[in-house]
């Protein structure tokens, strides 16, 4: 109760001060580390249990080699000491019980889903678990081109930018980023894509380093403080870790620090921006403020954690000046999605947003590799989205959006709503069939990890999806009726717009050869 109206309180200033009770300071920290210190299992409440949701691979509880998925934790015991009773126990109460400083031993008390089986008790030795899912991830695609060559590209998946809070975690966005990157290069691709479309934020600081991995240097961000003083950051290291052909991905959810990047490698012409309309519109910096050094105690021998203050300090602009709030960053091309037509999603859509506004620009030399083939990127982009099977149906997906947003009623009536639910599985179907049907080009993808891009060579590429193993199947006789057939032969989920990039980069490198080949002709 107290979170909930200290964070109202905060939001009358603006949507981005927030109050962090220790819990949920503890959570943004995890957040930001992309790791704790625990017995790496996901937990969830259910039915008055803390339950076992999933055990990381390498963590104390899977190596344990005593808890399975589904299991029901009871008691929770610190080293030696006595149970603490966790039925029925809020569950973020029983996480910090589990929780703990690295090396240090919890005891649990355990049962399984079944009711009829024993409690039984085990010891774990907590230990550092690294959130390796959220991290910077790389593929490595190799297209084939009409001409029978191939084109290959790398793709980092960049969901956060991650920077270590308390001084004990390794998990860093920019160094991530930097190994890819040197993997891509050792394997000669082609052109790169950086897809922020899921990223929400975080490190201001590693948000410039990121951009400085392709850019030799110059400043990236602009920050206006509370005096009205300006602040230029700059990369100031004068390389870049790659220079080649880059398209950078964005969308509604691409906000604050991944609204950096893309704005500087915007402005120095640096990447093609491709994406929804527009990023998000967070364009403001929060610091974290911890209360206890302000809370008197209620006694001295009081231990509770008052929490955290993140506040807002300044808003930053882009190097061309403009500020990235409330209007965010406009790609230069735009793809259709309902994520367009959407009044819920975005900084205008939020409370007590702080306007947009512009400073001076800051000196910089912009690298003019993008606006000469704008046009042309464009035109093949439409001509190819006009005749997409695809973005047919992105189109008619928006439609269906823009009604059910406009309409200010539902149905209450069972059978309508079962109806309509009816009509969009059987739309489904009718797509997923069409799309195991369709020719796809033969492709290859290579996963590349964290800890793949080390190693020399390139591992197995990934398995051909569902749709090859369909074709395979039609010739086989089977007794299965159609619904059991449509349940197999379910083609892999389509990234349309993911689809649409690669196009253009592969356009966009093709028309920065014929440049390159151009201006080589003419100073000979």
């Amino acid at each position: 109760m107290l979170q909930t109206y200290l964070n109202a309180l905060a939001h009358v200033y603006d949507p981005h001060s927030d109050y962090f009770g220790a819990a949920a300071a503890e959570n943004f920290a995890i957040g930001m580390n992309l790791s704790l210190f625990g017995i790496g299992a996901q937990l969830s409440f259910t039915d008055g249990y803390c339950t076992l949701e999933k055990l990381f691979p390498g963590g104390p509880a899977a190596k344990s080699g005593k808890l399975e998925e589904k299991d029901r934790i009871v008691g929770v015991a610190q080293g030696d000491g006595p149970f603490v009773d966790v039925v029925e126990m809020n569950l973020n109460k029983t996480v910090r019980l589990i929780r703990g400083e690295k090396g240090t031993t919890v005891r649990l008390a355990v049962i399984p889903p079944v009711e009829t089986s024993p409690r039984r008790e085990l010891t774990l030795i907590r230990d550092e678990i690294k959130l390796e899912d959220q991290a910077a991830k790389g593929k490595i695609i190799d297209l084939p081109n009409a001409d029978g060559k191939t084109t290959r590209l790398g793709m980092i998946d960049l969901p956060s930018f991650y920077a270590p809070l308390d001084g004990k975690s390794k998990s860093q966005t920019s160094p991530d980023v930097e190994k890819l990157l040197k993997k891509f290069v050792e394997e000669k691709v082609d052109g790169v894509i950086l897809d922020l479309r899921r990223n929400g934020g975080g490190s201001l600081e590693e948000a410039i380093k990121v951009t400085g991995l392709f850019i030799k240097e110059g400043p990236v961000v602009q920050v206006r403080l509370p005096d009205g003083r300006k602040m230029v950051h700059k990369d100031l290291d004068g390389e870049a870790a790659y220079g080649g052909p880059l398209l950078v991905m964005t969308s509604r959810f691409s906000a604050s620090a991944s609204e950096i990047v893309a704005g500087a490698l915007q402005d120095y012409g640096r990447a093609v921006l491709v994406g929804d309309s527009a990023t998000h519109g967070k364009g403001t910096v929060q610091n974290l403020n911890p209360l206890r050094r302000w809370v008197t105690p209620a006694t001295p021998s009081a231990t509770n954690d008052p929490g955290e203050v993140k506040m807002t300090i300044s808003k930053f602009y882009r190097a061309g000046g403009a500020s990235t709030q409330l209007k965010g960053v406009l790609p230069d091309i735009v793809l259709p999605s309902w994520l367009n037509y959407s009044k819920d999603i975005g900084e205008a859509a939020l409370e007590n947003a702080l306007p947009w506004d512009t400073i001076s620009p800051a000196r910089f030399t912009k690298l003019d590799l993008v606006d000469p083939f704008l046009p042309e990127l464009a035109r093949r982009s439409n001509e190819r989205v006009n005749v997409s099977r695809e973005y047919a149906y992105v189109r008619e997906d928006i439609e269906r959006f823009r009604k059910r947003q406009e309409d200010k009623t539902i149905s209450l009536n069972e059978q309508e709503r079962l109806h309509e639910k009816d009509a969009d599985e059987q739309r489904e179907k009718l797509r997923n069939k069409e799309r195991l049907a369709r020719q796809e080009p033969d492709m290859t993808v290579y996963d590349i990890t964290l800890k793949l891009a080390d190693q020399p060579g390139l591992p197995s590429p990934v398995a051909k999806t569902n749709a090859l193993t369909a074709k395979i199947s039609a010739n086989v006789t089977t007794q299965k009726s159609d619904e059991d057939e449509a349940e197999d032969e379910k083609p892999p989920a389509q990234d349309t717009a993911l689809q649409e990039a690669q196009h253009i980069l592969v356009d966009y490198i093709g028309l920065l050869a014929k440049r390159a080949v151009a201006t080589a002709a003419t100073t000979k």
